[in-house]
């Protein structure tokens, strides 16, 4: 995904506890706002979680850019240099 593209959004957290749950939170919020059934996604948003938990063991903060175009959402999981990508399509 380019970073760098207007219709990325970024979100940097903390990695805590408390915090990592704002991914799944986001993107669930981005569904709402794109008016795309998050039932339709559960499968999708589940995978996002574990790709969270796993990064979450690093210690290190997590960076999530979210993109969605044209019938598909694209997350990218960034925590130092291990990186996660999850896409799923839509209608």
């Amino acid at each position: 995904m380019n970073k760098n593209n207007k219709d990325v959004i970024m979100v940097k957290i903390p990695n805590s506890s408390s915090f990592v749950h704002l991914i799944r939170v986001g993107l669930t919020t981005l569904l709402r706002i794109h008016r795309i059934s998050s039932d339709d996604l559960e499968t999708f948003t589940n995978s996002i979680q574990k790709g969270v938990d796993e990064l979450s063991q690093s210690g290190k903060d997590i960076v999530a850019y979210y993109k969605i175009d044209e019938g598909q959402i694209v997350i990218d999981l960034q925590c130092g240099r291990k990186k996660l990508q999850f896409s799923s399509s839509f209608s």
